[in-house]
């Protein structure tokens, strides 16, 4: 239960800068983090896959995580695109 909660609260943890962005129409930001961002959620999930790949044992719900952490970011980063700081 805990670990699934945690999963949630890990893949939406950008939903509430996403909601202040739109509002006030600043990200406040930097490129730096869309990078680190970016490369961590998928260079973490390329490293599950390929742990389940080698094991055989398939963590479906950390691809929803990621997935889901990684579109937030993309949104936040076309938002930071969009509205400048």
């Amino acid at each position: 239960m805990m670990g699934g909660l945690g999963a949630f609260a890990f893949a939406i943890n950008l939903l509430p800068q996403l909601i202040n962005a739109v509002r006030t129409k600043k990200t406040g930001l930097t490129y730096g983090f869309f990078v680190l961002a970016l490369v961590g959620n998928i260079g973490s999930c390329m490293l599950v896959a390929y742990t389940n790949w080698q094991t055989g044992v398939w963590q479906w719900p950390l691809y929803g995580n990621y997935f889901t952490a990684t579109t937030l970011t993309l949104i936040l980063l076309v938002l930071r695109i969009r509205y400048g700081k």
